[in-house]
């Protein structure tokens, strides 16, 4: 019993022995800063003066903008501005290049572009698209860098340098796309995906932010009365280019509801955009944060109502520059804040240049030089810093044109559908934003009156578009929606084949919810109908293809 006995009296000693062993061991050196966890380096403090998530928002978002603008390029250029296409782009480019007299370095240094180094063919048209789509796809992965952003910038704007010559890319956010992508490059380092955004080209982006809102409300006001008598919203989201299933619950919304909406459309545009400029200093702080989130908040509010392409999806992404790392209570690791003097000597650059070209957009927005306000302008050949606006004045009425092909000489007729405009009146409106099917948008500005006026002149495109229907061109044809393509290969392409175009009155014949309603009692028993229309008259007479040129069908008894 007794070494039992001194086994156990041994026990506690041992305990106490460890116990003091504990005590006597040196305490961990606290880890160096290079080690600090992602936790502990992120200080609350600090958080509303670092911009590391707004920083990868702004770059993921844009990617996404770029992927769709350059799928949209890549499906529809060849048919639009292809040697075959509806406005070759060869020869406008080598007339703008003739001026240089073969001086690749000297044009490129005046209008960037892929076409000063490459042939100006279809394929390399294509080519240029997908590399820009590649290069789109890993900014919106993640791979924010100041190369890609820059490889996406000069590829698009070798894009919209082709479109120059036509009216397919005259709209206001080839520029904001092309200013956007510029400051993005210059947001990011070259090698460091985590290094810090530069806070004076965020700046910058607060300073874009600004102009679209407050060109977009001046212009409003300058431009339509109704924008004044608060009545453009009773008609915007019937006449608006291409309207969404959503249009038409907005639509039918109650008069003072939308006569409010002005009111709440011109307070965002021309109150609340000058919060985005306020520094981050105590409550200025905040305030600046909420008018980040109201424009960029007033951006989604506005992409529900209708199809806009990529400009609401676009205009979000400057409004992002106003969210520090503390609106989002991150505790990610933080982006690393280390700048080499080449870094800050670019950021310099960028903010001179930018400060220096911005004093013609500013005149325009003060209209000091006498003249009205010009939207959607750039003065400079790079694009770097433009004026914008929208929808200044609005139409109180829908005139659509219907276009046609007849394959017996005028007997009978069949309506070509669009992908996305309204032609059909019992076909659903799409949901197509951002992607932007651009013949949709711009045949709609013929609705403009008078029409011929606009036929003739920005949209004179039509008459070809009519003449390869008629040859049974296959490129044109793939501009239309799916089903019509097979319409326009069996229509056209014969020596009696006939188009014509003409002008209908179409309104919204009832609320979403009450088409929804008829739908669900149908059940695809009949189909819906969201339009109501009315001929108005006679946009582009019967025509035939003779000698490869458009002739009028002039018989009697055929309209």
């Amino acid at each position: 019993l007794q070494p039992i006995a001194l086994a156990d009296c041994r026990r506690p000693m041992v305990m106490i022995q460890r116990k003091h062993r504990r005590k006597e061991e040196p305490t961990p050196a606290p880890p160096a800063a290079s080690q600090s966890t992602p936790v502990e380096a992120a200080q609350p403090g600090d958080a509303s003066s670092s911009f590391a998530v707004a920083k990868h928002l702004i770059c993921t978002l844009l990617g996404l903008v770029y992927l769709f603008a350059f799928l949209a390029a890549y499906r529809q250029n060849r048919a639009l501005l292809g040697s075959g296409g509806l406005a070759p782009f060869r020869d406008h480019v080598e007339r703008g290049q003739a001026a240089f007299a073969g001086d690749a370095r000297r044009g490129f240094l005046h209008r960037p572009s892929v076409w000063w180094f490459l042939d100006r063919s279809d394929d390399n048209l294509d080519r240029v698209a997908l590399a820009g789509l590649a290069a789109a796809a890993v900014a919106a992965a993640g791979g924010h860098f100041a190369g890609v952003f820059a490889a996406c910038w000069l590829l698009y704007f070798s894009v919209v340098e082709a479109g120059e010559g036509s009216s397919f890319y005259s709209y206001g956010w080839e520029s904001q796309l092309l200013e956007t992508g510029f400051l993005a490059v210059f947001l990011c380092s070259w090698n460091d995906r985590r290094a810090a955004p530069s806070l004076p080209v965020l700046w910058l982006f607060r300073w874009l932010c600004f102009r679209i809102s407050i060109g977009a409300g001046l212009i409003k006001i300058r431009g339509g009365s109704c924008w004044a008598k608060k009545e453009c919203l009773w008609y915007h989201f019937e006449t608006q280019p291409v309207p969404s299933p959503l249009s038409f619950a907005f639509h039918f919304l109650p008069r003072r509801a939308l006569s409010r909406g002005v009111d709440v459309d011109l307070f965002v545009q021309l109150y609340t955009s000058c919060l985005v400029l306020a520094p981050g200093w105590g409550a200025l702080r905040h305030a600046r944060r909420a008018a980040g989130a109201v424009q960029a908040g007033f951006m989604v509010a506005i992409a529900a109502s209708g199809n806009f392409s990529i400009l609401n999806h676009l205009t979000v992404v400057p409004a992002l520059a106003c969210l520090d790392d503390g609106v989002f209570r991150r505790t990610a690791a933080p982006a690393r804040r280390q700048r080499s003097a080449l870094r800050w000597l670019a950021d310099l650059a960028v903010v001179g240049v930018g400060g220096w070209l911005s004093r013609p957009v500013v005149a325009n927005l003060l209209q000091t030089s006498g003249r009205g306000q010009v939207m959607n302008a750039s003065f400079d050949p790079w694009r770097l810093v433009n004026t914008y606006g929208a929808f200044g004045s609005v139409g109180e009425k829908r005139y659509e044109p219907i276009v046609s092909l007849s394959p017996d000489g005028g007997a009978t007729w069949t309506e070509l559908e669009f992908p996305c405009k309204p032609g059909d009146v019992a076909r659903r409106p799409c949901f197509s934003a951002p992607y932007h099917h651009r013949l949709d948008w711009n045949i709609w500005f013929i609705g403009f009156k008078p029409h011929q006026q606009m036929l003739r002149g920005r949209e004179r495109w039509l008459y070809a578009f009519l003449a390869k229907l008629l040859d049974g061109d296959a490129l044109a044809r793939s501009l239309l929606a799916p089903a019509s393509r097979d319409d326009a290969a069996r229509l056209g392409g014969g020596a009696d084949a006939r188009a014509k175009g003409d002008m209908y009155h179409y309104e919204m014949r009832a609320p979403l919810w009450d088409l929804a309603g008829e739908a669900l009692r149908e059940l695809g028993a009949a189909p819906v109908v969201w339009w109501n229309r009315t001929f108005t008259e006679v946009l582009i007479p019967p025509v035939k293809l003779t000698g490869g040129h458009l002739t009028f069908a002039v018989r009697p008894g055929i309209s």
